[in-house]
């Protein structure tokens, strides 16, 4: 265990988070960077979080889970609550949150993580914090929890939403309703201060509602050095693939709302062509990828990785040639630029923060969402036009160090942070 570093004017600022590393994902990967580069400025941070290693152990009991303890990783002090669970949990979760009670819909959303200690103790926390700062919807009851201690202890409330916006052309789209739910924006106008991901989102909570003065568009970074340097003749000797394959790579909870089994089918398209270019899918499955999986013509020309080790990651993505992202989930993705650092150019949705992120023939192609003819043409253009492929991959990598170095968007929550403590 590490020693934190005392520091009696250090600010303290607690994190709520669903899920913390080693458990894998974007606000998870957010909440740890902010934490060990304010720790590391002097910052007393503390995080509390689920024991959960991968979603679906938010309602099932068969997934492993993390010790339930407390500890110090890196100067952070991280607290993993023990999840709760009953029998027909999701189904009775649904219920109950169709009663109009907002704040009781914030614990009962059927796919919350239920953690009745972490909200008993928001209430009768007996150690100080300067403010509290939490993410990401749809998860609300953490996030409820941080705006019941925030309000008991008279301290600065910060979100990060991580807002899912969907299809851009499309303001009525599933996605978005589900993450604009009245429950989740009683939290949003709750909040003190709102950091954003992209320009589209800072305006859609200003037409919700929340006041302009609240919201910080601060957008995500990358590590390049956990993400770059791979070795592609490894990866591509386990995939069995050539020095000449092209390889379309996509790393994602493989989901329907991540756009897996979309790519599944724009690849089935040009692989009824004749196309030769090879498909990996990266990452854990979740219940709608597998079903689809199952009646799929194509398994053979599909090589699935599961979960990525750090080390594989980077191998990963040297081995592409290019990295697809149809999400409608995503408020921003970081996946996106790690592939750009890798030098890759990205085929994603018109949809989230995706959507506005890649510059369309510019850095990236950008195809109408839910379109999956459009998105079948899009990747047999960089599949047969490697001269583009080559270009787009190189404009994307370089707008990381001038756009998106970690700090660059650190110092955006810690002047916010500064301001209301």
């Amino acid at each position: 265990m590490e020693i934190p570093r005392g520091n009696t004017l250090a600010l303290k600022l607690l994190n709520i988070i669903q899920r913390y590393p080693p458990a894998l994902g974007g606000s998870e990967i957010y909440f740890q960077k902010l934490s060990e580069f304010l720790a590391s400025k002097g910052y007393e941070v503390s995080v509390w979080t689920s024991n959960a290693n991968n979603l679906e152990s938010f309602w099932a009991t068969k997934h492993p889970l993390l010790p339930s303890a407390e500890e110090f990783v890196n100067s952070v002090k991280v607290r993993r609550f023990k999840l709760f669970h009953i029998p027909l949990q999701r189904l009775a979760l649904k219920i109950i949150s169709k009663i109009p009670i907002r704040a009781l819909q914030c614990l009962t959303f059927s796919h919350n993580p239920i953690m009745p200690e972490m909200l008993n103790l928001a209430s009768r926390c007996d150690e100080t914090f300067d403010a509290v700062h939490a993410g990401c919807f749809p998860y609300a009851y953490p996030i409820h929890a941080a705006m019941k201690l925030a309000k008991i202890k008279k301290i600065p409330f910060l979100l990060t939403p991580f807002l899912h916006l969907g299809n851009l052309d499309d303001p009525k789209n599933r996605t978005r309703k589900g993450y604009t739910h009245p429950a989740l924006l009683m939290l949003a106008k709750n909040a003190d201060a709102l950091f954003v991901q992209t320009e589209f989102e800072a305006q859609t909570l200003e037409d919700l509602g929340i006041q302009p003065k609240k919201i910080h568009l601060q957008g995500m970074g990358v590590d390049q050095q956990s993400c770059t340097k791979g070795n592609s003749e490894t990866a591509r000797k386990l995939w069995q693939a050539q020095p000449s394959d092209i390889i379309v790579g996509h790393l994602a909870n493989l989901s329907w709302d991540k756009g897996s089994t979309d790519l599944l089918s724009a690849m089935e398209i040009l692989w009824r062509r004749g196309s030769a270019a090879k498909l990996v899918l990266a990452g854990p499955a979740m219940p709608s990828f597998e079903k689809a999986f199952r009646s799929f013509p194509f398994k053979d020309k599909v090589i699935r990785t599961g979960p990525l080790s750090s080390e594989e990651k980077k191998d990963f993505f040297a081995s592409l040639d290019i990295f697809a992202l149809p999400s409608r989930s995503d408020s921003f993705g970081i996946v996106l630029l790690e592939a750009w650092a890798n030098g890759k150019p990205c085929v994603v949705y018109k949809a989230g923060g995706p959507g506005s992120l890649v510059k369309h023939e510019s850095d990236g192609l950008v195809v109408p969402c839910d379109d999956i003819n459009s998105l079948a043409t899009a990747l047999e253009k960089l599949i047969l036009g490697r001269k583009l492929s080559e270009q787009l991959g190189a404009a994307g990598n370089s707008r990381i160090a001038k756009e998106f170095l970690w700090e660059q968007k650190f110092h955006v929550f810690e002047s916010a942070l500064k301001s209301l403590v």
